[in-house]
């Protein structure tokens, strides 16, 4: 696993547990922990496709 997924991987999972806690008829919250989840996701790829050509 690389040092980036090493590194945001726990926050990853502790918005993912947070969000499954979520009701489902709260639908504005879970989109924001979605959103969230999604951003860190692109960071990760991001940062591994700096690092192949670096």
């Amino acid at each position: 696993m690389s040092p980036v997924r090493e590194h945001y991987n726990p926050i990853i999972t502790k918005l993912l547990r947070e969000h499954d806690r979520l009701p489902h008829d709260n639908i504005a919250e879970r989109k924001n922990f979605q959103r969230r989840i999604l951003f860190l996701m692109n960071a990760i790829k991001l940062e591994e496709f700096e690092q192949a050509f670096a």
